[in-house]
């Protein structure tokens, strides 16, 4: 029936608010009943005190009965109501409507002289079960025989007649109908402005949905650049930005795999330009000396190698990625993994006429995979080495940050525990620019776009670098500047145990 989740919202808000207003209108009625009852007796009542008066002035002026009744069928005339004559037994002798005349109804008792509880008159509500009536009988307050003694109780002289009102017990119940009308227009503007109300917070809630749902649908077509406005910090708040954040990281995944595509075409059609070009020149005899074959066998076989590396290198990543590249978990000396890294990538320093040093005056122990941290170091040492300038200085660090004590004088107390140890390598003479910087742990990624890609190297080894210390558990970050050089830092989360 409902079709959009506003008209849902509203639609159970409107019935909440309905029912709430139902409940509400019962309750008010129900109260408002015995209230209007009673109203509507304390009007008879003060009806019934003015003409029982009258009655019994009339019958000091020595009145006969039939004067009495047409007195009081003009003021039954006059005010619209049952006038009954009762006697005081209780016997009904005139009936303005005569259907009651010769039947007996209770009576009060006359109070004594001085009884606070009834000032004016004495009131009583009988009913009377068999025509369903409700009585108001009065009688005018007693007087004390003349000569009698004060005392707390004195007999009252009784009168003659007593003046009735007899109303319909129907008529009592069903007084409250009067507001009926104005409660159900009240209840009608209520509503009006509830379903309102309802319409606008539905819109609220569903607005943030609707966006969700045709970013939804456009991420859908292929455009990934959606945003959806986000406000206050409630569940739809934080579900528009949860989907925002999707939003970019599904941007980011197909800008990636477009510059991976896009980067590996490239990156196979130098190697594969060369071997089909030598190999066709050995098919049309081009290449005829056996020392023209034996170059171009060995051209061909370099490129083939290079691209067997490429393939490994980018099945490695994958199962690093995946999770599926078990680690190999055991005791190494941090300091002497860095020497043994430095002196192979020595012989390549010395040829690129780059000066390499170490530093790592500590001794660190850590658990971890010995053979893939190095080949994080040592990609880590050939990108510094191939990007630095001749002359240039290669500078490996070994640091292990001390713990600092949480009392405020620096002695004494329980230590923080510090964090774990970092390694270093700064090359002078080269600089990222920082829009570069986030991408150059990218799949070949180059920050000299106009710069083929020379020496062996796949392009793919920062990549692998950072993958594997996240596998580790650590971190790595790289820091540029024009006149310092670039330094990329990898830290370890782990308290490492030391030793001098």
């Amino acid at each position: 029936m409902f079709t959009s989740l506003r008209l849902k919202l509203a639609a159970t808000y409107s019935l909440v608010i309905l029912l709430c207003l139902m409940l509400a209108g019962t309750a008010f009625v129900y109260l408002m009943r015995d209230y209007q009852r009673q109203i509507k007796l304390n009007q008879l009542s003060d009806l019934a005190l003015p003409i029982s008066w009258q009655v019994r002035l009339l019958e000091r002026s020595g009145a006969s009965q039939d004067q009495m009744a047409l007195f009081l069928q003009d003021r039954a005339t006059e005010m619209n109501v049952r006038i009954l004559l009762v006697d005081p037994a209780g016997h009904v002798v005139d009936d303005t409507s005569d259907s009651l005349r010769g039947e007996q109804i209770p009576v009060p008792p006359p109070g004594p002289v001085g009884d606070n509880s009834s000032p004016l008159s004495t009131v009583a509500f009988v009913r009377n079960g068999s025509p369903g009536f409700v009585f108001i009988v009065a009688q005018a307050p007693p007087q004390p025989q003349r000569g009698s003694e004060p005392s707390d109780r004195i007999v009252t002289r009784s009168t003659s007649y007593l003046v009735a009102l007899a109303v319909p017990e129907q008529s009592l119940t069903s007084s409250w109908l009067e507001l009926a009308p104005r409660l159900g227009f009240a209840a009608l503007v209520s509503m009006i402005v509830s379903i309102a109300v309802a319409f606008m917070i539905s819109r609220s809630i569903s607005k943030p949905v609707v966006q969700m749902t045709r970013a939804a649908e456009e991420m859908a077509k292929g455009n990934y650049e959606q945003h959806i406005e986000v406000r206050g910090g409630d569940e739809i708040a934080r579900l528009a930005r949860t989907f925002n954040n999707m939003a970019q990281q599904v941007n980011i995944s197909h800008r990636t795999l477009k510059d991976f595509l896009a980067n590996v075409s490239h990156e196979l059609r130098t190697p594969l330009t060369s071997v089909q070009g030598f190999s066709q020149a050995m098919v049309d005899g081009t290449v005829s000396s056996p020392a023209e074959y034996s170059e171009a066998g060995q051209i061909i076989n370099e490129e083939s190698e290079r691209m067997r590396r490429m393939v490994e290198d980018l099945l490695l990543l994958s199962k690093i990625e995946s999770g599926q590249l078990p680690l190999e978990r055991a005791d190494l000396d941090l300091r002497e993994l860095l020497r043994a890294c430095v002196r192979r990538a020595t012989q390549q320093a010395h040829q690129s006429a780059v000066s390499i040093r170490l530093v790592a005056d500590q001794s660190v122990k850590l658990v971890g995979d010995e053979g893939r941290m190095e080949e994080v170091l040592g990609n880590l040492l050939d990108n510094a080495i191939r990007h630095t300038p001749k002359e240039g200085v290669v500078t490996v660090t070994l640091a292990v940050p001390q713990p600092r004590p949480t009392s405020g004088n620096g002695q004494g107390g329980p230590q923080r525990a510090a964090p774990g140890p970092t390694v270093s390598v700064h090359n002078t003479g080269s600089h990222i620019p920082p829009e570069d910087r986030a991408r150059v742990f990218e799949r070949f990624y180059q920050v000299d776009k106009s710069r083929a890609r020379t020496g062996d190297g796949s392009g793919l080894g920062l990549a692998i670098a950072q993958e594997i210390v996240h596998a580790h558990g650590g971190n790595i970050a790289v820091e540029s500047d024009p006149d310092r050089g670039t330094t990329f830092t990898v830290a370890f989360n782990r308290q490492p145990s030391t030793a001098s």
